[in-house]
């Protein structure tokens, strides 16, 4: 059988997805070739209809179920077919931009500026402070996961999966980026902003839709630990920090456990020290469960020079199935 003599139909399924099967057009009368074409083109037609009231939702929705919801059925929509295709769209990468600023601004949280590049229609977000210096928007992965990327640098600040209900922080990027890079372009302060609206996002992804949220080194709590990429006592790292912390006015100490303790202002102390299985870890306390790894190296010049020189073994690992 010859191409010319197939009928190619397309049923769309309710969740976006399509379905295609071949018939004989021979088998049919003009007629009936006729009316098979008007009934799929006003399938697709409806078909676009229904992605209009998806996209609806997600701009127009205050409620965070419907809003996820929505993106959930954007992540995988087919809108184009072999009888209709719509030559202007946005992306599924802009439909992401677009939820995050949705769900932030729910929280009245909203700082990320959400722009449009008026030569490409691309969206992408912006942030006070950091300007021109960075934007961010999100890479699509073949199965619908995506990251968090600031495109001047590349650098994928996070990985997220809207059907795994995954949230991941990369601690190398976030470093290289914003501790390395940007850090002497931009205050501290502004750095702290962008920080907490990370974390915002992280809270909100957690706490109204139960995401799996691994914050990495932006983790405020006194219950975390950064593991670190040595597996053996980093000794060459620690007599580095004895020496630049005691040149900053600090002391470091020895534990009982063999572990290394720095006393740093308000109450915070931060400490290296081996887990049980072999695993050595960096922890951050403080007297308001507020302060990060992140902040650590945001707010002491001598830990950040120290922490930067010292990469190659005390570098906060990630989860080698993303990053």
């Amino acid at each position: 059988m010859n191409e010319q003599d197939k009928l190619q139909t397309i049923t769309f399924l309710p969740n976006g997805q399509i379905k295609k099967e071949n018939k004989d057009a021979r088998s049919l009368s003009t007629t009936g070739r006729l009316i098979a074409y008007r009934d799929q083109l006003k399938k697709n037609l409806d078909n676009g209809i229904h992605f209009t009231e998806i996209l609806n939702e997600l701009i127009t929705t205050k409620d965070s179920g419907v809003l996820l919801r929505s993106i959930q059925q954007l992540s995988t929509y087919q809108l184009d077919s072999a009888y209709l295709i719509y030559p202007q769209q946005y992306t599924k990468p802009d439909f992401y931009l677009i939820f995050l600023s949705r769900l932030l601004g729910l929280h009245q949280a909203e700082k990320l500026v959400l722009q449009a590049n008026e030569q490409t229609d691309e969206l992408y977000h912006q942030f006070p402070g950091i300007d021109n210096l960075g934007y961010f928007t999100f890479q699509e992965n073949t199965d619908g996961s995506a990251y968090y990327v600031e495109r001047n640098t590349n650098e994928a600040l996070f990985f997220i999966d809207f059907n795994k209900n995954i949230l991941l922080f990369n601690s190398e990027a976030i470093t290289s980026l914003l501790i390395t890079k940007l850090r002497t372009e931009i205050s501290s302060d502004t750095l702290r902003q962008f920080e907490l609206q990370l974390l915002a996002i992280g809270k909100f992804m957690k706490e109204d839709y139960g995401f799996d949220v691994d914050l990495n080194i932006l983790d405020p709590s006194n219950y975390a630990e950064y593991a670190i990429m040595d597996t053996q006592m980093p000794q060459k790292a620690l007599d580095r920090l004895f020496i630049s912390a005691s040149n900053a006015g600090y002391m470091l100490v020895s534990g009982m456990q063999n572990e290394a303790i720095l006393k740093l202002s308000h109450g915070i102390q931060m400490t290296i020290e081996p887990k049980q299985s072999g695993q050595w870890v960096i922890k951050v306390e403080d007297p308001d469960n507020r302060v990060s790894w992140f902040d650590i190296l945001n707010r002491y010049d001598f830990l950040r020079d120290w922490y930067l020189e010292n990469l190659d073994s005390l570098e906060i690992k990630n989860d080698p199935r993303y990053y």
